[in-house]
C-alpha cells in the first residue's frame, strides 16, 4: 500500500479509538494486515531490493507518495480539531512506522533490523506469492479511492 493509504487508514483508527497509544498500536498492525492484500507494487519492490539498476523508478515511486502522504496529513492536521489530532497523529505515526523501518534497514542494513523485514515481507507477499499481484496502476486507483472514501469518515 502507499503511505498516503496507510496514513489515511491510521488516521480513521485514530479517530475512531479516540486514544493515542491503541491508536498507535492499532495503525501499527493495520499496516500488516492491510499489505496483505495485494497491491501492485511487488515489481517495484523487487526492483528494489533485487535489481540495482531499476532502483531509481522505486525510490522515485516511494518519494512522491512520502510527499503526497506529507500533504494529506498536514491537511488533516490543519481541517480538524485540536482534540482529535493527537488520535489522528499518533495513529497515522502507527501505521506508516513499519515501512520507514524497511526504508532504515535499507540505508543502514544494520542486522538488528533483519527479523522486522523478514516479518514485513512475510505479510506483504502472503497472498501475492500465493495468488499473484494486481496491476499496480489498478491497485493506485484503488487506493485513491478508498482514500476519498475514508476521508468522509473523518
Amino acid at each position: 500500500m502507499t503511505l498516503t493509504t496507510h496514513a489515511t487508514i491510521g488516521a480513521v483508527i485514530g479517530h475512531a479509538v479516540g486514544i493515542p497509544f491503541w491508536a498507535f498500536i492499532f495503525g501499527f498492525i493495520s499496516h500488516f494486515l492491510v499489505d496483505m492484500i495485494p497491491h501492485g507494487d511487488t515489481g517495484l519492490s523487487d526492483n528494489f531490493r533485487v535489481h540495482k539498476r531499476k532502483r531509481k523508478r522505486a525510490v522515485a515511486y516511494v518519494v512522491v507518495d512520502a510527499i503526497i502522504a506529507l500533504f494529506f496529513v498536514l491537511i488533516l492536521a490543519n481541517t480538524r480539531d485540536l482534540e482529535s489530532i493527537r488520535t489522528f497523529s499518533w495513529g497515522i505515526a502507527g501505521s506508516v512506522i513499519p515501512d520507514l523501518i524497511v526504508g532504515l534497514f535499507e540505508v543502514t542494513k544494520t542486522p538488528a533490523l533483519r527479523w522486522f523485514i523478514r516479518l514485513h515481507f512475510y505479510f506483504h507477499d502472503f497472498f501475492v506469492h500465493r495468488k499473484g499481484d494486481v496491476p499496480l496502476y489498478y491497485a493506485i486507483m484503488a487506493q485513491i479511492v478508498l482514500i476519498a472514501y475514508l476521508q468522509t469518515k473523518l
